[in-house]
């Protein structure tokens, strides 16, 4: 079966620590420990596939017992790896300090999927990814790979969709040609990181994104809600107030429910109340995943957060 979506990316192995009390700095905090496979494209994967879209996974993955847990729990909710690149090094690995509030302190990174996916291994998978109807790649890649991609996306007339990770990683778009880019998904801290004009006009952000080929700007504004930008104007929504007991993966996690409502043929303020839907769904649990998600509770709770929808 041809895959929907196709997402490139990290796929790495989260162990977050929430702390007891406010963290301190410079000694030992008590603390609880939740292991989780991770991964900002990897959590998309997740949800797409819990919410019943076909996913084919390209990463990179270690000759480790890490990576062996990440396929095996893969497999379980219906996510395709086979076509990933299995290499002699060590898997992934994130590891972050939270809050008891789920705030984020610190985190670090062991990432390898930048260090081996390329484009030649990519030319390789051409055929697979002309399958696509949407293809999802994120910034722990290296620059020639995400060009590869936009440039792929453009010849193939391909929805691609780019998630920046982080302020640092969303650097690697500002020197390239964005033509082919459907959407990008910065928040406000990383929104400068993709413009080579720095500025504190937000608008003056936007409109080079928008100059520079990309179709979508989907500025993410926490507890403001978000703004889509695009040539036609935009579309901004507002989030309910809610009690946050995690912050991890709540923009990943708007992403997913978006594109799930834009592959079930949604109008543009569904997908932006489902994209709300399951970040505010995510931000209420420990953890980046919902794993209990299904379709049908999904589409109850975008009608619980935003009685107006239909």
């Amino acid at each position: 079966m041809s895959s929907s979506v196709i997402i490139i990316g990290s796929a790495l192995v989260d162990e977050l620590f929430f702390c007891d009390e406010l963290v301190i700095a410079g000694t030992s905090n008590p603390a609880i420990v939740k292991r989780n496979v991770g991964g900002v494209v990897s959590n998309i994967a997740q949800h797409l596939a819990l919410l019943e879209l076909p996913v084919e996974f390209i990463t990179v993955l270690g000759n480790d017992a890490d990576a062996s847990w990440i396929k095996s729990s893969f497999n379980q909710i219906g996510i395709n790896s086979s076509n990933s690149l299995f290499v002699e090094d060590n898997t992934g690995k994130y590891i972050s300090i939270l809050n008891p509030d789920g705030s984020l302190f610190t985190a670090a990174c062991v990432d390898i999927c930048g260090k081996y996916l390329s484009p030649e291994f990519l030319e390789k998978k051409s055929d697979l990814l002309k399958t696509a109807e949407v293809i999802i790649a994120d910034t722990n890649i290296e620059i020639a790979t995400i060009n590869w991609i936009i440039d792929f996306a453009k010849k193939n007339n391909k929805r691609l969709i780019i998630e920046p990770v982080s302020v640092a990683k969303a650097r690697k778009l500002s020197s390239l040609n964005l033509n082919g880019l459907f959407m990008v998904t910065p928040n406000e801290d990383e929104l400068s990181s993709l413009c080579i004009n720095k500025s504190n006009d937000e608008m003056a952000m936007i409109d080079e994104l928008l100059s520079r080929g990309v179709e979508n700007v989907w500025l993410r504004k926490g507890a403001e809600g978000s703004v889509i930008y695009n040539k036609n104007g935009q579309l901004s929504l507002n989030v309910p107030e809610i009690n946050i007991v995690d912050s991890t993966g709540a923009g990943d996690a708007a992403l997913a429910g978006w594109i799930t409502a834009l592959m079930n043929n949604f109008d543009e303020l569904k997908c932006l109340q489902a994209g709300h839907t399951l970040a505010l769904e995510v931000l209420q649990i420990q953890g980046a995943v919902k794993h209990d998600i299904t379709k049908l509770n999904f589409l109850t709770a975008i009608k619980t957060y935003y009685k107006d929808a239909k």
